[in-house]
């Protein structure tokens, strides 16, 4: 994995500037680890700590298994709080980690300056920004060319990925569209605009064909992808976030509704007036 570190907004355009004919996805940070894993991950690590502390006797339940029930029961109960039902089981994800359920798929946007939004952005409570924590933006150049495919799931190709059993997403083996599908080991998509939030983002998944604990970047180098980490010093956060605002990168227009533009007005009083 690349390493890069970079001290301003101008720094950070100058960079991926070089990579203006390539095909990448870019993703924000606060935890360059623990960010990077899926959610359900996050989630059921979190659960086996909670079991150990409270000793519960039962048996813990492995990952896939973890995730299945969160699944299983989001579908159960969802829908009378949908306006359409997911189609395929890969569109049920996305729709349940935009609601925030914890899923095996990571976020990542084609915008390089949403993803250093979302890494530098400071929501929590007030500490001087020249005591902010380094923040961090991966970038996986997925391909030398412009628009590539590669890795990418077609729209008309969702459908066939199914869970398998054991944690396993993919095509039927006896299925024509198996042939169709690259056989990578990690795969993009974007969904239908399931929401407003997902299309303003610029927004796609990844995910795993087989669930387990890897972070993104071991996954990377496991698979030979192309990742590249860049470092954002704390200090170097307020201006950066500054100048993203001017240029209209900020929660109003990333979460274009009501408690997005209220979370913008309330950065801005308190920041900038």
């Amino acid at each position: 994995m690349r390493e890069v570190r970079i001290e301003s907004l101008i720094d950070y355009i100058d960079f991926i500037s070089g990579l203006s004919e390539h095909t990448v996805s870019y993703r924000g940070s606060k935890d360059p680890v623990e960010d990077m894993k899926p959610t359900v991950v996050r989630s059921w690590q979190r659960n086996r700590a909670i079991r150990a502390d409270t000793r519960r006797a039962r048996e813990p339940l492995e990952l896939w298994e973890y995730e299945e029930r969160l699944i299983e029961n989001f579908q159960r109960q969802s829908l009378p709080f949908l306006e359409t039902t997911p189609g395929c089981h890969l569109n049920w994800l996305a729709v349940a980690q935009h609601h925030q359920l914890p899923t095996r798929l990571l976020d990542w946007t084609r915008n390089p300056l949403i993803a250093l939004y979302f890494a530098v952005n400071n929501r929590g409570r007030y500490a001087k920004p020249e005591h902010w924590a380094d923040v961090y933006v991966f970038l996986w150049e997925v391909s030398d060319h412009v628009d590539s495919h590669r890795h990418m799931l077609p729209l008309d190709k969702l459908p066939a990925m199914k869970p398998r059993g054991k944690g396993r997403i993919a095509p039927a083996e006896n299925n024509d569209d198996a042939d169709r599908i690259q056989a990578d080991a990690v795969h993009l998509f974007s969904p239908p605009n399931l929401s407003s939030r997902i299309a303003s983002q610029e927004g796609l998944f990844s995910f795993e064909e087989q669930l387990s604990e890897t972070s993104f970047p071991d996954l990377a180098e496991r698979e030979g992808l192309r990742l590249t980490r860049i470092t954002v010093p704390g200090p170097a956060r307020l201006d950066i976030l500054k100048h993203l605002n001017r240029l209209g990168v900020e929660t109003g227009k990333l979460f274009p509704d009501l408690p997005g533009l209220c979370a913008h007005q309330k950065w801005v009083a308190e920041w900038l007036w």
